[in-house]
C-alpha cells in the first residue's frame, strides 16, 4: 500500500503552520488549510471500497489502512479544535464558503467519541444557521447517537460487525442498519435534510428495508 506522497506531507505541514491570527482574520488561508486537511482525511479512506471488496472489513489490509490514517486523523482534529477555539464558532459557509463548509464536519466525524461529543451542539446549531449542510449534521447526529448506544434518527449509520460460525469457525462481516428511533416518516425527514430515501441509501450497501442486514462473502 502506498505511503503518503511527499507533496501532500509538505502541503499538510505548511497548512498546519497557519497561525491563530491568520485563522481568525484570513478566511482564504483558513479555507485552504481546511481543504488540505480534508484531502488528508480522505486520502486512505478512498481505498476502503477496493480493500473491502478484496479482503473484507476486518482484514489485515484494512487494519493496515487504518493504522496509516489514524495519525492523520489525530493531527486533523486537534487542529480543528484550535480553529474552533480561535474563531469561537464553527468554520462554516459565512467564513470559508460553500465548498469548504463541511471540511471540519468530516474531520470531527472521524474523531474519537469523546471529541465528537464535545461538538454535537455546535454542529447542530451550524446546520440551523446554514453554516454547514443539513445532511452532514444529520450524519453527525446519527453517529453520535450510535456511539452512545442509542437509536439513530435519520438512518445514516450502517454497522459492520464480524461474526464467527460456531461449526466451521469461519469469520464473515455482518452489515446492518443501526436501529432507527422512528421510521414512520423517515423518508420525509431524510428528504427535508437533503438526504436520499432510505431504501435507495440501503441499496448502496446491498441492504433493503425488509432485510436490513447482510453477511458478506469475506
Amino acid at each position: 500500500m502506498k505511503h503518503l506522497p511527499l507533496y501532500l506531507i509538505f502541503f499538510f505541514g505548511m497548512a498546519c503552520s497557519t497561525t491563530n491570527k491568520e485563522a481568525k482574520f484570513n478566511a482564504f488561508a483558513l479555507a485552504q488549510e481546511l481543504d488540505s486537511m480534508y484531502i488528508l482525511d480522505q486520502y486512505y479512506r478512498a481505498q476502503i471500497d477496493t480493500l473491502v471488496k478484496l479482503y473484507g472489513w476486518n482484514s489485515p489490509e484494512m487494519n493496515n489502512m487504518w493504522e496509516m490514517q489514524l495519525p492523520i486523523d489525530t493531527s486533523n482534529y486537534l487542529r480543528v479544535q484550535e480553529i474552533i477555539d480561535d474563531l469561537g464558532a464553527y468554520p462554516g459557509k459565512s467564513i470559508v464558503g460553500d465548498t469548504t463548509c463541511n471540511a471540519a464536519f468530516y474531520i470531527l466525524q472521524h474523531s474519537p467519541d469523546s471529541i465528537q461529543a464535545l461538538y454535537i451542539d455546535l454542529i447542530l446549531k451550524g446546520a440551523i444557521d446554514n453554516e454547514l449542510d443539513r445532511d452532514a449534521a444529520a450524519m453527525y447526529h446519527d453517529r453520535y447517537l450510535m456511539r452512545k448506544g442509542e437509536n439513530q434518527i435519520y438512518g445514516s449509520q450502517i454497522k459492520i460487525d464480524q461474526v464467527t460460525y460456531s461449526l466451521t469457525g469461519e469469520k464473515r462481516d455482518s452489515i446492518y442498519l443501526w436501529p432507527i428511533a422512528d421510521t414512520t416518516n423517515i423518508d420525509s425527514l431524510r428528504i427535508a435534510n437533503g438526504m436520499i430515501r432510505l431504501e435507495e441509501y440501503l441499496n448502496h450497501f446491498g441492504l433493503s428495508r425488509d432485510s436490513t442486514y447482510l453477511i458478506s462473502d469475506h
